[in-house]
């Protein structure tokens, strides 16, 4: 009896820690991945960003109905800018008039919030620093040029604008959190893509100081501790000059490479390491003064220039995958390092971000649904985001208008299937998959299965009426019908397995072939059944029963669809 009561004492114990600790949005690890939990759930964000300046007018907001908007496009959230500039005017009086209002409209239309703080960068100018630190370059110095030419970017190595731009920034979470109980903001966003441009680092005065000073005590350690796992560009830097544990940044990485010796290096690496840590720092001190306050979940997005983009970014030290190492070391409390993926080959982008167990966030990206499908099906993402967001659905230009439309249906796809989804996070049961020109073949495993993914464009009668391609257990048995490539072909979905046979299939413009996996000993494999569909509410509701001419796998790409597919084999 008393071995029960304590036990019930225990487990109303972890109840209510349990509860307290889902009061702040929170990063948690579910299976596998690591998941933004909102009020005791898994938040799977539809998201979208503003353009840069929607946000600092509410009433141009409320005239173009934006929120209104957005929550009519399927989105659950919105990232929304708060810039230092208009949030504290004047030293030390903050105005809260945005903030609030932002609130309130995105709790009017149930969404939540992912707010970018617009502090002293903004890839990487000051553009959104407050005039009274503009006008005081003695207090607020500026970075200078290996010219000696003073640029209009402020200089991290005056602690002024760091600790200045940290008690803004604390102060908005505050106030978050004093007026937040419904808990619509749920991330924040560090400053944007921060780096410096038109210098390989900055050459002023205190700077120069630290160039020369012993490289700071924690990266030193960081290597020591991560030396087999460390970025090869870093790790061969740092070997090469004898692995120190002591001198200047040149003394321990060496003199960097100046130009391109046709070997592909990454010019200026030295200065570019030491750049991203100094900008590491300056996050760092934001992100760990800030969660003494509101311990929301921090992020920094990145441009990314190229796959293995060998320090090339629209600013040098930005936190692209190169200086991943120094990001870790030099901001800890920063929680995620994220990539505005404009690129087309987005699977290799999220491949080099999910580095260490980084999770997947794309706060910026073009407007295709294929790539919100895949993003969520395989890598469990927090959240994707198409930038300018409020004018996708206005763009007059028909591939935009068409380009929207699918992102639309992608979203109602993932908010109807919401639950499925949720339980299906951290495990192998959920996948996905994305195609485009040059990449025009994907597979996933599942249980017994292997899938194999080409693309669907269009209805093409010269390919049905080819010749079966393909032999042993593949059960399309035809080719993908195609019509010509378009240069902005992108196809994608969530595969979904719900019992040993059992699949979903939720996308467009793919073909989908079934096959048993090597090592699996079957003389024969079929459909059982292909059901179109469409989920609500959480429950599939079956439409055509496929078969005879229609017995297949795929999805055109004009459109989302819901495919229900039962295999066998023996």
């Amino acid at each position: 009896m008393k071995q029960k009561l304590l036990s019930a004492i225990m487990l109303l114990s972890a109840v209510t820690l349990s509860t307290v600790a889902q009061d702040i949005p929170a990063l948690k690890k579910v299976g596998s991945s690591t998941c933004l939990v909102v009020d005791g759930k898994p938040l799977v964000m539809r998201s979208g960003e503003l353009h840069n300046s929607t946000a600092s007018s509410l009433e141009y907001m409320r005239e173009n109905r934006v929120m209104e908007r957005m929550a009519a496009m399927n989105l659950n959230s919105v990232i929304a800018t708060i810039s230092w500039e208009q949030f504290e005017p004047v030293e030390g009086q903050y105005d809260y008039t945005l903030i609030d209002g932002l609130l309130q409209d995105a709790r009017k239309n149930n969404l939540k919030l992912m707010l970018i703080w617009f502090g002293t960068w903004k890839n990487p100018m000051m553009t959104y620093a407050p005039t009274w630190v503009k006008h005081d370059p003695k207090r607020f110095p500026r970075a200078v040029d290996e010219q000696g030419n003073e640029m209009e970017m402020l200089s991290l190595f005056s602690d002024n604008i760091t600790k200045a731009d940290a008690k803004a920034y604390v102060a908005l979470l505050q106030h978050i959190k004093e007026v937040d109980q419904q808990h619509t903001v749920v991330m924040m966003q560090i400053e944007n893509e921060p780096g410096i441009r038109g210098t390989k680092r900055d050459f002023s005065a205190l700077a120069e100081k630290a160039w020369n000073a012993d490289v700071p005590a924690p990266l030193i350690d960081y290597l020591k501790k991560n030396k087999a796992t460390l970025k090869p560009d870093l790790k061969q830097a740092w070997e090469r000059n004898g692995s120190k544990t002591k001198g200047s940044w040149e003394e321990v990485f060496g003199k960097s490479l100046t130009q391109d010796d046709g070997t592909n290096p990454i010019l200026n690496l030295t200065e570019h390491l030491f750049t991203a840590y100094s900008f590491a720092q300056h996050l760092e001190y934001l992100a760990a003064e800030g969660k003494k306050v509101y311990a929301l979940p921090t992020f920094v997005n990145a441009s990314v220039f190229g796959i293995q983009s060998r320090g090339r970014s629209l600013g040098n030290g930005c936190s692209i995958d190169e200086f991943f190492d120094i990001y870790r070391a030099g901001a800890p409390n920063l929680d995620i390092l994220t990539p505005n993926s404009y690129m087309t080959q987005l699977d290799q982008i999220c491949q080099e971000y999910s580095w260490k167990g980084n999770p997947i966030l794309i706060p910026e990206s073009t407007v295709f649904g294929a790539r919100a499908l895949y993003v969520v099906g395989e890598w469990d993402a927090i959240a994707f985001s198409p930038f300018g967001i409020d004018s996708a659905d206005t763009n007059p230009d028909p591939t935009a208008q068409k380009n929207c439309e699918l992102l639309v249906e992608s979203y109602a796809a993932i908010k109807n299937m919401e639950e499925l989804i949720q339980s299906k996070l951290g495990t192998d049961e959920m996948r996905g998959f994305l195609i485009y020109n040059g990449k025009d073949t994907a597979s996933v495993v599942m249980g017994d299965y292997k899938i194999s993914i080409t693309p669907r464009r269009g209805f093409d009668i010269g390919a049905l009426m080819a010749p079966a391609a393909g032999a042993g257990n593949t059960l399309n048995g035809a080719p993908a019908r195609q019509q010509q490539q378009q240069p902005t072909y992108q196809g994608g979905a969530i595969i979904i397995q719900t019992a040993k046979d059992e699949f979903y299939l939720v996308g467009y413009g793919f073909n989908a072939d079934f096959t048993v996996c090597d090592g699996i000993k079957t003389r024969y494999t079929g459909y059982d059944s292909i059901y179109e569909g469409r989920f609500e509410n959480g429950k599939f509701i079956p439409g055509r029963l496929l078969n005879g001419d229609e017995r297949n796998v795929f999805v055109g790409q004009d459109h989302v669809g819901v495919l229900k597919v039962n295999v066998y084999h023996y």
